[in-house]
């Protein structure tokens, strides 16, 4: 058995490049203010306004191609709001949780956009 196992630079490239052939794309926002923990399967507190659909890229932060990037716009359709988590999921509805982020308010009146760009370094 190895005493210890790392993914050379290749091998992180391969994986966020995998990453940019799977559905993990879609956004949605809300505004639950507790911190992420490993069981989460959703937003804490989701907003009504649909998930937008994010860019997917492969990005160089330390070594090559070693960041996967989520970049998408939501914009505020229902009521002002303070919002304070984003998560990324694999469809447009329900969907498989790949993230969820928890950040200081942002606060948005109707008719406001905001970007989001997520960035997932393997390390």
């Amino acid at each position: 058995m190895a005493d210890s196992v790392l993914i050379p630079t290749v091998g992180k490239g391969l994986i966020t490049a995998a990453l940019l052939t799977s559905a993990y794309k879609y956004m949605g926002w809300g505004t639950g203010t507790t911190n992420p923990v490993a069981g989460n399967t959703t937003l804490e507190t989701a907003r009504a306004e649909a998930r937008t659909t994010g860019t997917q890229s492969q990005q160089t932060t330390t070594t090559t191609n070693d960041t996967y990037q989520i970049v998408g716009t939501i914009t505020c359709a229902s009521t002002v709001a303070v919002i304070t988590e984003l998560a990324i999921f694999d469809a447009t509805t329900v969907g498989v949780l790949f993230l969820r982020d928890v950040f200081s308010a942002i606060n948005v009146n109707v008719g406001d956009s905001v970007q989001f760009t997520t960035k997932v370094q393997l390390t």
